[in-house]
């Protein structure tokens, strides 16, 4: 083999490795991309702002930009409507200029308004909780639902406070909030008894900073569960 024939077969080999390395960087550039990115559809946040691993995501709604509200003046607001929700399962009323956020197709009919400094779909405000779908030997305990909430959620570690609650409209529930894994305490949440099915809760939590608890009690006060009408057949 002559000095150039040698030469060049040396290049190519050299090159070879080259591409075979550049190659297996790609490579390895894509398995980590998608393991991130798969990793990060199984985390789903608390509806109170607290992370725990689900299977289930809320669709995110479309919103107008956040504003800045006085709570003072709208807990005493005289300006107040009616909110329905999306599957008519459930009302309650609220000042106007609180924009009702709803997310179309969500099995659990929730809302929210945009009033924390999170993503409104990691801050549910409002949900109808069905409790046979997180242990079909709960359902019809209401009560041990809600105690054994935090269970179901790798953020928390134990129930803090719990009480009875009813509200001015006479819905009979519970007032509950738990501890994370780092100390922290949560959102009080009300898990209400619908009329006539002991399967699910309307599971309300008070998003709303302390500045604004006669607003939202008097939103809670105000909440009322209505029988879906049946959609005519056509």
């Amino acid at each position: 083999m002559s000095e150039n024939a040698h030469h060049q077969d040396t290049n190519n080999k050299y090159m070879l490795s080259l591409a075979s390395i550049a190659l297996l960087v790609v490579f390895l550039g894509v398995v980590f991309f998608l393991y991130m990115k798969s990793s990060k559809k199984s985390e789903v946040v608390f509806p109170a702002g607290l992370n725990y691993t689900g299977t289930e995501t809320t669709p995110m709604p479309t919103t107008p930009p956040k504003k800045e509200y006085n709570w003072g003046q709208l807990s005493s607001a005289g300006d107040w409507g009616t909110f329905v929700s999306q599957r008519k399962q459930y009302t309650f009323n609220h000042p106007k200029e609180l924009y009702p956020l709803i997310f179309p197709g969500d099995v659990n009919d929730s809302m929210t308004f945009d009033i924390a400094d999170v993503p409104v779909q990691l801050n549910l405000m409002v949900l109808v909780e069905n409790i046979s779908n997180y242990d079909p030997k709960l359902a019809g305990q209401q009560e041990k639902f809600a105690k054994d909430y935090w269970k179901f959620f790798g953020g928390l570690k134990q129930m803090n406070t719990f009480e009875p609650y009813k509200t001015e409209k006479g819905l009979n529930g519970f007032k509950v909030n738990y501890v994370t894994r780092s100390g922290a305490i949560t959102n009080d949440s009300y898990f209400l008894m619908i009329p006539g099915d002991k399967n699910r809760v309307i599971h309300f939590v008070n998003i709303f900073p302390k500045e604004a608890e006669i607003l939202f009690t008097r939103i809670l006060n105000s909440l009322d569960f209505k029988i879906p009408t049946p959609e005519p057949t056509k």
